[in-house]
């Protein structure tokens, strides 16, 4: 039988991200061994096979050193076709030393140079989407190279520094952003990058940041931790970032409370309430010895946040190092934007319903109060919390003597780790051989307990060489924090006909909630395409660059056009006219979603209606993309009822799974009568929690991503 082509790119690619996603062996050479497994497995099946091969092999680019740097180069100048596929550079693990060679030894083979990097980047300009880099290419990063990734006219999305703060990258970064201006006025504004990290670029000047920043009005993430910004560039020279969703304002020195919280109290970036998007990963977390910080400050923040409705879509906050206000009074009242209460823990936890990660480390907690605030709310008029990882590091109350009390681990459902000090870390791990702590959930809604009918849990001890002096405790469950992760990985396997069954040995999930560096980019395979919608602003499904409407694969796909005007907010313009209307157009205007805005029809007028689909670019003629993104052939492709062919006495079309909103609804239904049919089919249930598992990490991934690989794995986890 032979397949469609778009269901073999989607085979392919589940499989790409199986293999790469392999934490083993825990090297940055796992890269390219899993990769050698994937061509070895596809690549020569047929011509199908080996097309896609390629483009997920050339879409994805890691560097671990100047030599595969090199050979890759060769390899484009022999074969230029493939340049249309290459999206990501990344350079985050690359290492310039080694074998014996010093860095001048490096420079004289001229394998990875400033020419060769320009070179590179003068071959995907018309593809390349992310540019990841590191301290270890920095010298390799001249004037040239610099303003090329921050001018506009390329499709580049994301462009990362991290780590880079040497004098001489300072000095060659300021004279490129300086080529942007024109008599102190921008030459033209770039709306196309969409993420920025300067993570550690400790030597950038105050006007450096700002004047950069005044370029780039449409970021949506922006990592300015460890920076020099201070008040003045925060306050002034920040843009009106309309869709900032993830800011990161950690470790900057010269910032005060003064400074930040009058950005959080006046700065359209997150005070205009017509802004198309809220934040939902925010962190402050600054040194509490040389932080001047009070707990009234901190609450100021929180109540600033929640009055502008960020505390509605924030899913982390890391505010590490600020004091907090902890009493036994936990008496709420309702205003007009949040649950007020003196208590800070129990602020944050009525007021922000969709948190999943929290860090308070550095603050002195008891273990009740920790208790109160992982056991599930008893106002019904609150909405659950959900948080799955808390950071409660240097926190005397938490020690080798008090840890052995497991109520903190027995309060919260959800919670799946808990990052602590080396110290309590350390007595978990010596306790027994399996380094473990097993406990049952209890039931707060009753005195009474019968840890009978609870349900079992085991907490394990995790630590990686790879990321720093931290320590957590996670909950073992079966599908994403596995208690086998020590042991699989280590023992080769072969099956009953000799043949090498490879083993896929992934990082435990709650690693992504305990990063401090933002994620930018999409991954090696994204596990949405929201994700790669937003960030590269670009609505062409992948498998339209390799396939034309006759399901054929195309030799020379249009490679999309760089954004050369801002997003418009969602919506169209639309003539309403005054009252007396005919009753289709009454009809119309009260259909709108958005009465609030349009007001009283007292007179005619032009209106935005958000109501409108956006229809920015209008094609005269329908193209091969625009035809395998059509939504009447992704909605006969979605017509699937994932329970045919089994035959259950209570199967009603409610059980029928047509469309993802079913899906969702289906999975999070916990009725008797799904209960009845998961009874009568019970081979489908351990697939129900799979696919409910999957919903749930692939909607986390929109606004964590996924610790992969380079700097998401040192950055982004260090201590």
């Amino acid at each position: 039988m032979i397949l469609p082509p778009e269901i073999v790119y989607e085979v392919l690619t589940f499989q790409f991200y199986d293999l790469m996603s392999n934490n083993h062996p825990s090297s940055p050479e796992k890269f390219y061994s899993n990769l050698r497994i994937f061509l070895r497995s596809n690549l020569t099946v047929n011509k199908t096979f080996y097309h896609i091969c390629r483009v997920l092999l050339y879409r994805y680019l890691n560097f671990t050193s100047a030599r595969g740097f090199n050979k890759l180069l060769e390899s484009l100048r022999s074969s230029p076709e493939v340049l249309r596929y290459i999206e990501v550079a990344d350079f985050q693990e690359l290492t310039s030393i080694g074998l014996g060679r010093s860095g001048q030894m490096n420079k004289s083979i001229k394998n990875l140079t400033n020419e060769t990097l320009w070179e590179f980047l003068s071959y995907t300009q018309r593809s390349l989407r992310e540019f990841l880099a590191s301290e270890h290419i920095q010298a390799d990063l001249d004037e040239r190279i610099i303003h090329f990734l921050l001018e506009p006219g390329t499709v580049l999305s994301v462009v990362d520094f991290c780590g880079c703060s040497h004098d001489s990258f300072t000095t060659r970064f300021s004279a490129a952003v300086e080529q942007l201006y024109s008599n102190d006025q921008p030459i033209a504004y770039n709306y196309q990058i969409t993420a920025l990290g300067l993570n550690d670029c400790t030597t950038i000047t105050p006007k450096t940041l700002g004047r950069l920043l005044m370029t780039l009005p449409e970021l949506q993430k922006l990592d300015l931790a460890r920076t020099a910004i201070d008040d003045r560039t925060l306050i002034s020279d920040i843009p009106h970032l309309k869709n900032l969703t993830h800011l990161s304002l950690a470790m900057c020195s010269q910032l005060t409370p003064r400074g930040v919280l009058e950005f959080f109290s006046y700065h359209p970036a997150v005070t205009d309430k017509d802004n198309i998007s809220t934040l939902q990963w925010l962190n402050v977390q600054v040194h509490p010895h040389s932080s001047s910080w009070t707990d009234v400050q901190l609450m100021f923040l929180l109540k600033k946040l929640c009055h502008y409705g960020h505390n509605k879509t924030m899913q982390y906050l890391n505010i590490g190092g600020l004091p907090m206000h902890i009493t036994d009074d936990t008496t709420a009242v309702k205003t007009t934007s949040y649950w007020q209460c003196q208590d800070t823990l129990h602020f944050i936890k009525i007021n922000f319903p969709r948190l999943k990660s929290l860090s308070i480390k550095d603050n002195n907690i008891t273990i009740p109060k920790l208790t109160h605030f992982l056991s599930p709310l008893q106002n019904e008029e609150v909405a659950p919390q959900h948080l799955k990882f808390l950071n409660i590091a240097n926190n005397a109350y938490l020690n080798r003597w008090t840890i052995q009390d497991p109520a903190i681990f027995s309060h919260s459902k959800t919670l799946c780790a808990l990052e602590m000090s080396f110290d309590p870390w350390q007595q978990i791990e010596a306790s027994n051989a399996k380094h473990e702590i097993t406990c049952r959930l209890s039931n707060s809604k009753s005195l009474i307990q019968d840890y009978s009918l609870s349900q079992l849990v085991k907490w394990r001890c995790y630590i990686g060489s790879a990321y720093g002096r931290r320590y957590w405790i996670y909950k073992t469950d079966k599908y994403l924090n596995r208690e086998d992760l020590e042991t699989r990985g280590f023992m080769t396997t072969y099956d009953t006909q000799g043949n090498k069954i490879i083993d896929i040995v992934k990082q435990p999930d709650f690693l992504k909630f305990a990063q401090t560096k933002i994620m930018l980019g999409c991954g090696i395979v994204g596990q949405s395409r929201f994700r790669r919608n937003q960030t590269y602003r670009d609505h062409k499904p992948p498998v339209s660059r390799f396939l034309n409407r006759d399901k054929a694969l195309a030799l020379s796909p249009a490679i999309s056009p760089p954004q050369e005007s801002p997003a418009f907010l969602p919506g169209g313009w639309r003539v309403i006219e005054n009252q007396h209307n005919t009753d289709q157009e009454s009809e119309d205007i009260a259909a709108s979603e958005d009465e609030d805005e349009v007001g009283p029809a007292s007179r005619n007028g032009l209106y935005w209606d958000r109501s409108l689909q956006n229809l920015q670019v209008v094609e005269p003629v329908e193209t091969d993309s625009d035809y395998l993104n059509s939504p009447e052939l992704q909605r006969r492709r979605s017509a699937l009822c994932l329970f045919n062919g089994y035959s259950g006495s209570n199967q009603s079309p409610a059980n029928r799974l047509k469309t993802e909103t079913d899906i969702a609804k289906l999975l999070n239904s916990s009725n008797a009568q799904m209960a009845d049919f998961y009874s009568t089919n019970s081979d489908l249930d351990d697939y129900s929690k799979i696919y409910r598992t999957h919903l749930v990490v692939a909607t986390e991934y929109n606004v964590f991503g996924c610790v992969e690989r380079g700097m998401y794995r040192y950055y982004s986890l260090k201590s």
